[in-house]
């Protein structure tokens, strides 16, 4: 009896157990459940065609699991812990799950009894295992990327600094503006003052009103953004920052702050330039022509002399302030040649501070060349460097020179910028070295290199005039400065050789030639290049280098060429005309003997007079 009552009770706790763990399952199975509105945060499943079903504004959601279990062991924000199908949901045990691998099973061959046939085996596992750690890098390389998609910055746009490219336009229109407005003011009353008496040999009203203006751009020019550029790279789906500045969001300086900079990190060469282009040609302009207008109504014939010595010298140095803009509107241009829309992503601008300091380069300029120079009572003749046929001879195969040389050297590369793929890999990068064959693949290194001839940078100064209004200054100075009026005034030059002792009187040519060199600029471009290579030169412990290509020494040669046939026209013309000149007092002199006037003749009254005709007759 009580071995049966044992039995039964047994029995009975042995059910009771059986239905406990049923119903537990049960009630498990039915409790299960995924997270509500989880989604794995891939949002670029939206830019697939078609898009998947599952994928959702947010990311992909549980549903896509069941269909792909292989993801629950890699997939993003883990589905482990929210998707049922992954183990995870309201049944999630806290074990992320495991693929286990495949079982072996070794199936009987007829092979298995041919001979040589297991040797053949080993030498082919070999070759696979050979083969397998060859592969290793790229599949490495592949989880990276795979890691990398699912970052939501990824192919994002690189951010600058500085002000928004709409203030940016709004400042230019302004200061474009300010500059018409007082340059009107002042021609308008230039205007009135010579209708109310006669003209005088003051400087004009409206190159005063214009050195103002350009002037008072000066200050925030050097205060405020020049540029701001950031370069990111997009390989193996790591977002890497490639620029000199770590921890900032973009390289992004003003002059003032570029100077600190340079001299800071021990590059002296290039702080020197910057402050002497920048500051010091500026106020040594201010100073010579404070001087200038100082002895311009003196009664000595030396300080009329200083006075126009120092206005000469004001109008040849006056576009030396330019060479720091022209190197920021390479630099920008460079960094946007990089961008290739996928794997290297680049964005540069050109801020308030270029606007400002691009007007008062060129409208001081402008100014200076229209204050007029004070005239000598009497000058001394200059002997002719040669005569006008030969002059003819040497100023043609001198232009046919400089033709062959221009023409060439705005096509080839002037600079260059290169950034060492080695800012890649650690410490400065976050792809692995594992992975570099990887990148070689790719074709990255050649990615991270740009070359720019002034051709180019015109071309695509031209085509962003509409969207950036910076780019309007920076093609006035590329399209317009260097390359029209340095040919031009070759072009005026050569005119001023060919019409010399063929047409009596001054030369209008020569005249425009002389107003046009102030103005031409491609030995100030030159300058500039120079100018950027050694500021860049603190970076390129950073792996960021910046250098001369070879088409700068053939724009060299060009402005030599140039510069040769500019002397040599100028010291042949002047010559010829000052000889004019005092054979046509000569004249005057002469006649007026002749009509009974005293032989003995006052010679600065004779020059007043001959200055007077031929001021009627149109001479300059």
């Amino acid at each position: 009896m009580v071995g049966i009552a044992l039995a039964s009770r047994t029995l009975l706790l042995a059910e009771l157990l059986g239905n406990t763990v049923f119903a537990t399952a049960t009630n498990s199975s039915e409790a299960c459940e995924d997270t509500p509105g989880w989604t794995n945060g891939y949002t670029a499943c939206n830019n697939y065609v078609p898009v998947d079903p599952d994928c959702h504004k947010d990311g992909v959601v549980c549903h896509f699991y069941k269909a792909h279990p292989s993801f629950c062991e890699k997939g993003m924000k883990d589905p482990w812990m929210n998707c049922c199908t992954c183990g995870g949901g309201s049944s999630f045990n806290g074990q992320r799950p495991t693929q286990p691998p495949a079982p072996k099973v070794k199936m009987p061959s007829v092979l298995d009894w041919l001979p040589g046939i297991h040797s053949m085996e080993k030498q082919m596992g070999k070759m696979k295992a050979t083969m397998d750690q060859k592969l290793k890098p790229f599949e490495k390389g592949m989880h990276e990327v795979y890691a990398g998609l699912r970052q939501p910055d990824f192919n994002a746009p690189p951010e600058l600094e500085g002000n928004p490219m709409t203030q940016v336009n709004l400042v230019v229109f302004f200061i474009i503006l300010l500059v018409t407005i007082a340059t009107s003011l002042g021609y308008l009353l230039e205007v009135e003052c010579d209708r109310l008496s006669q003209p005088q040999a003051r400087s004009p009203f409206w190159a005063s009103a214009m050195l103002i203006a350009s002037y008072v751009l000066l200050v925030p020019g050097l205060t405020q953004v020049i540029f701001s550029f950031n370069i990111v790279v997009n390989v193996l789906g790591h977002r890497i920052d490639v620029q000199p500045e770590k921890g900032h969001v973009a390289c992004t300086e003003t002059i003032t702050g570029l100077v600190e900079l340079l001299n800071r990190t021990g590059s002296r060469t290039g702080a020197v330039l910057i402050v002497l282009y920048a500051v010091v040609v500026p106020i040594l302009k201010l100073l010579l022509l404070a001087l200038g207008e100082a002895f311009r109504y003196s009664s000595a014939r030396g300080c009329v002399m200083i006075s126009r010595t120092c206005i000469l010298v004001v109008q040849s140095i006056s576009k030396w302030a330019c060479p720091d803009m022209f190197a920021y509107i390479l630099l920008v241009h460079l960094v946007r040649l990089l961008d290739n829309g996928s794997l290297i992503l680049t964005a540069a601008k050109l801020d308030i501070g270029f606007s400002c300091f691009s007007v008062f380069c060129v409208c001081s300029t402008i100014s200076s060349l229209g204050i007029r120079l004070p005239e000598l009572p009497n000058s001394s003749a200059r002997t002719p460097w040669c005569s006008p046929s030969m002059l003819r001879r040497v100023t043609t195969v001198l232009c046919v020179a400089f033709v062959i040389l221009f023409g060439v050297g705005l096509f080839l590369p002037c600079m260059a910028l290169r950034i060492d793929e080695r800012q890649l890999y650690p410490p400065n990068g976050s792809v692995p070295y594992s992975a570099k064959p990887l990148v070689e693949s790719l074709a990255i290194p050649e990615l991270l290199k740009a070359d720019i001839s002034i051709f180019s940078c015109t071309s695509w100064l031209l085509r962003e005039i509409g969207g950036e209004a910076n780019s309007l200054f920076a093609f006035a100075m590329f399209g317009f400065c260097v390359i029209v009026l340095t040919a031009a005034d070759v072009l005026l030059l050569a005119l001023s050789a060919w019409r010399l002792g063929e047409v009596e009187g001054p030369c209008r040519f020569y005249s425009w030639a002389k107003m046009v060199r102030k103005l031409a600029m491609l030995d100030v471009s030159i300058m500039g290049v120079y100018v950027i290579t050694f500021c860049m030169g603190i970076y390129k412990k950073q792996g960021i280098v910046v250098s001369t290509r070879e088409g700068l020494p053939v724009l060299i040669a060009a402005e030599v060429m140039h510069t040769l046939i500019y002397w040599l026209v100028s010291g042949t013309v002047e010559a010829h005309e000052a000889a004019a000149t005092e054979q046509k007092l000569y004249e005057y002199k002469v006649a007026d003997t002749e009509e009974g006037s005293p032989k003995k003749l006052d010679f600065c009254c004779h020059v007043n007079q001959f200055l007077s005709r031929a001021r009627q007759m149109g001479v300059r």
